[in-house]
């Protein structure tokens, strides 16, 4: 059963747009809040920076100094 909520207004609040993606480094899968191009992420398992290359669909690449450390 999916809650639905809603506002003074009475019409349903825009959904939270979620996205799902695997790091390229680890294979976790990582969620992204309305992901945006150029956007910055990191991974919540091995912590490695990963760049939104695409937003819809959304595609990840690694950052261009993600093996600097």
């Amino acid at each position: 059963m999916v809650a639905s909520m809603s506002n003074r207004t009475g019409t349903a609040p825009e959904r939270l747009r979620v996205s799902k993606t695997r790091c390229l480094n680890c294979n976790s899968v990582v969620k992204v809040s309305k992901p945006r191009q150029g956007a910055v992420i990191i991974c919540p398992a091995c912590g490695v920076e990963l760049e939104i290359v695409h937003a819809d669909p959304l595609e990840v690449d690694f950052t261009e100094n993600w093996q600097e450390d």
